[in-house]
């Protein structure tokens, strides 16, 4: 760029704006016009001392020291600008990656080993979870899951023995797979009920809303919203069945005990786990008959009450045992 010779005169007086000495000191560190005029300037004034030492007209010592150091500390902090650009340049990309490897690590499992919890509900009680993506999970009584503290960047997967129900979060790249004693639910976003409990003969899951599929031994069985399917253990049948009510299979979370003929040996193991208590079989002929209510009695002793007046059976506690026969 040009530079006025006004403007050099008046900053090696010393009598210059801030802004023109910034000015110059650029124009001497920068440009080869500069460092050439510079040198020119140098040379002049060795001379001048020379051979007039006592003009004045030039660059004193101190003068000239002066210069030189403001030049020099602008060329170094120059130099230092370019190297911090030039570090920035490189490394901040990287410690971008490495901020957002940390934030997903934070939430997945993606770069450490997956660490798991176990949770237990006992008889008589129910729980209920909230996992990290927002998925709500309902648990019945004598229910185990088993899911990871954080999960996996390419899945979202739990383990389950009992009964369950999933109002899964929405997430159609990160899939909501519920492993149940070597079968297996595959959803991105749903609201289900699995009943898998492991002594149970077999596995039930109802869809509620959403679409989802269920897979054992390489098949696959894909549902939609209403139906049940039922998966045989010991012969390995699947059934796919249409319900007029799905969400009645799931009216456990709301502490509602809903049976739909369903037979006596089975209501009474749901009795079992709901109320903690403990059937003992009088009567083998009592198994004939099956139950259909819906009811919202807490205890025990009112629903026993109740089923007594279905069918021709008799219900007789003592403390947490309960002896089960036929009327006389």
């Amino acid at each position: 760029m040009p530079i006025s010779s006004k403007i050099i005169y008046r900053v090696l007086n010393e009598t210059s704006s801030r802004n023109e000495a910034r000015e110059i000191v650029e124009w001497f560190s920068q440009t080869i016009e500069g460092q050439h005029h510079l040198s020119d300037l140098i040379d002049r004034d060795a001379y001048i001392m020379e051979y007039d030492a006592d003009t004045g007209k030039s660059f004193t010592p101190l003068q000239s020291e002066n210069l030189f150091n403001r030049i020099e500390k602008n060329i170094r902090n120059k130099r230092l600008r370019r190297f911090f650009f030039t570090t920035a340049a490189i490394f901040l990309p990287m410690m971008l990656l490495l901020g957002l490897g940390y934030y997903i690590s934070s939430r997945t499992t993606l770069f450490q080993a997956t660490e798991y919890v176990d949770l237990y509900i006992p008889k008589g009680e129910s729980g209920r979870l909230f996992f990290q993506d927002g998925t709500e999970v309902f648990l019945n009584s004598d229910t185990r899951i088993r899911y990871p503290q954080r999960f996996g960047f390419r899945t979202r997967e739990v383990y389950l023995d009992g009964e369950a129900y999933f109002n899964v979060a929405p997430n159609s790249k990160r899939p909501f797979i519920v492993n149940a004693q070597k079968t297996f639910v595959r959803v991105a976003g749903t609201s289900f009920n699995v009943n898998a409990y492991s002594e149970n003969e077999t596995i039930q899951v109802v869809l509620e809303e959403g679409k989802t599929s269920f897979h054992v031994n390489g098949h696959s069985y894909y549902m939609s919203p209403g139906q049940k399917i039922e998966y045989t253990k010991n012969t390995g049948n699947a059934v796919l069945i249409n319900l007029s009510n799905p969400s009645n299979v799931s009216l456990w979370k709301n502490n509602i005990l809903y049976f739909h003929d369903t037979p006596l040996i089975e209501a009474l193991k749901v009795l079992e786990r709901k109320y903690d208590v403990q059937f003992n079989l009088k009567s083998p002929e009592a198994l004939n008959y099956s139950y259909t209510i819906t009811t919202k009695n807490k205890d025990i002793d009112s629903v026993l009450f109740e089923l007594q007046k279905i069918a021709p059976v008799r219900f007789e506690k003592i403390e947490n045992n309960i002896f089960v026969s036929l009327n006389e």
